[in-house]
C-alpha cells in the first residue's frame, strides 16, 4: 500500500510541475476574411492608454515580427494601408489546489480556504466517532491565466475583418515572458478556421521558460 500510494504522490507531482517541452495555448478564431484579398498593408492602431506605454511598444515589435512572416506589410509613411491591426493584453490569477490523493477533503471549494498544514477529521474513530488526525502537508500552486486579443479591421470602412482571442495558463506570473508564444499561437495558420478554438503547441524556447 505504502508502494502505492509513493507511486500516486510522484506521479501527481510530475503531473502538476510538468516536464514540458511544448507552449500550450487556446486560440480562438472569429473572421469575415475576404478570399480575394492580397493586399495585407497595414498600420498598427493604439488604443490612448497605449501610446506612451514602452512594455505595449515592446510587445509591438514581435507582433511587426510575427506579421511579417505571414505576409503581412508595414505601410510606409504617406502611403494608405489596407489594414489596421490592434491588440491587447492581461494576465488574470487562477488557483489550482492539491493535497495527497487520498486526503481530497482537505480542500475547501466554498470558502476556498489556503492550508500548508491542518488537521483531519476522522469520522472513524471509535470514541464517539471523533478524532483530529495529523498534521498532513498541504500544497497550493497558483497558475497565472495570460491572454492576448489581436483584432484586424478594414483601414477604409473600420469594418472588423478577424478577432483572435489567445489564452495560455502558466505558473509563470511574467507575461512578457509569454507574449511571443501568444503572438505566434494566434496567427498559426491565418486565417484559420472561423468560429474555431484550437489547442495550439508551439516548441518550448528554453530561454523563454
Amino acid at each position: 500500500m505504502k508502494r502505492f500510494l509513493s507511486a500516486a504522490v510522484i506521479t501527481v507531482s510530475m503531473l502538476l510541475t510538468g516536464c514540458a517541452t511544448t507552449y500550450s495555448s487556446q486560440v480562438s478564431v472569429f473572421h469575415e476574411w475576404p478570399q480575394d484579398n492580397h493586399d495585407k498593408s497595414y498600420i498598427l492602431e493604439r488604443l490612448p492608454a497605449q501610446e506612451n506605454n514602452p512594455e505595449y511598444k515592446f510587445y509591438e515589435e514581435e507582433l511587426r515580427a510575427q506579421l511579417g512572416l505571414h505576409g503581412f506589410k508595414e505601410i510606409v509613411v504617406g502611403a494608405t494601408p489596407s489594414l489596421k491591426i490592434g491588440m491587447q493584453y492581461g494576465t488574470s490569477i487562477s488557483e489550482l489546489q492539491y493535497t495527497s490523493p487520498w486526503h481530497p477533503a482537505m480542500y475547501d471549494p466554498y470558502w476556498g480556504m489556503h492550508f500548508r498544514r491542518a488537521y483531519l477529521y476522522d469520522p472513524y474513530f471509535p470514541f464517539y466517532g471523533r478524532r483530529l488526525s495529523g498534521p498532513m502537508d498541504i500544497s497550493v500552486t497558483r497558475y497565472y491565466l495570460h491572454q492576448l486579443e489581436i483584432e484586424i479591421s478594414d483601414f477604409a470602412n473600420n469594418k472588423k475583418l478577424a478577432s483572435i482571442k489567445v489564452s495560455s495558463e502558466q505558473r509563470d506570473p511574467e507575461i512578457s515572458k509569454q507574449m511571443p508564444y501568444l503572438i505566434e499561437s494566434a496567427l498559426q495558420g491565418f486565417p484559420g478556421k472561423n468560429g474555431s478554438t484550437t489547442t495550439v503547441e508551439l516548441p518550448l524556447n528554453k530561454d523563454n521558460k
